[in-house]
């Protein structure tokens, strides 16, 4: 029996206030689970409920059982409609679908996705338009078998600018080298431990919202019982 671990972490602009990236977690009504992280144009409250929306839209249409690249074309035009192109957001699935056995990429966002699959880490990116500002917005697409140990893992653009205005980045050859070698049963302790990285490069005050989601496949387990954890402010 295989086990999806997922983890994800989140940190809004400043340290303080409401975050403008929304992450949700939906099962798939044939099998598997989904990811997604939307972030909306700007930041504060404005931009949660944009990405509110485009996330809890998103959920909506995996629940009713439509496939990736039709949520996220779905979800582009529902936006486009709504705010007549005036607003953009980004959208990121991560999902594995148990009923193909794959592990499935829909991204509209600049941010790559990292996969480790086999002991190597590569990346999925180059061109995919945010959503919200053209008719004919498509998703890139992508498809990998959900073979044991793999993991996928993105982020908003908040991690990928991390420490710039201070002259420095992410050093990201040092976390493939740790991915590399990641057991999938410590994908939260790599997320947690990414989300403390960006936030010395930023002096634990962020210049723009930071969100990191993660999944992996564990081959090593035979137990049926489901778990989740989260810590939440209020």
């Amino acid at each position: 029996m295989r086990r999806v671990e997922v983890a994800w972490s989140k940190m809004p602009k400043g340290g303080l206030g409401q975050s403008g990236d929304s992450i949700e977690l939906v099962e798939r009504p044939l099998g598997g689970l989904t990811l997604i992280l939307a972030d909306g144009q700007g930041s504060g409250p404005g931009a949660r409920r944009i990405s509110r929306m485009v996330a809890m839209r998103a959920v909506q249409l995996i629940a009713d059982g439509s496939r990736d690249g039709a949520v996220a074309r779905a979800v582009q035009d529902m936006l486009y409609t709504a705010r007549e192109g005036r607003v953009t957001a980004t959208l990121a699935l991560l999902s594995v679908d148990l009923h193909t056995h794959t592990l499935v990429i829909a991204r509209n966002a600049p941010c790559p996705v990292m996969v480790r699959q086999e002991g190597r880490v590569f990346y999925l990116e180059g061109h995919a338009e945010v959503i919200g500002t053209y008719r004919k917005t498509r998703p890139a697409m992508a498809e990998l078998p959900a073979d044991a140990d793999s993991v996928l893992l993105t982020y908003s653009d908040g991690l990928m600018h991390a420490g710039r205005r201070y002259g420095a980045t992410i050093e990201w050859e040092r976390w493939e080298s740790r991915l590399a070698t990641l057991q999938a049963k410590d994908i939260q302790q790599f997320v947690g431990d990414l989300m403390d990285h960006a936030l010395d490069l930023e002096r634990d005050r962020p210049s723009d919202d930071i969100s990191i989601m993660a999944l992996a496949l564990r081959g090593d387990d035979e137990s049926a019982l489901r778990n989740l954890h989260a810590s939440i402010p209020y």
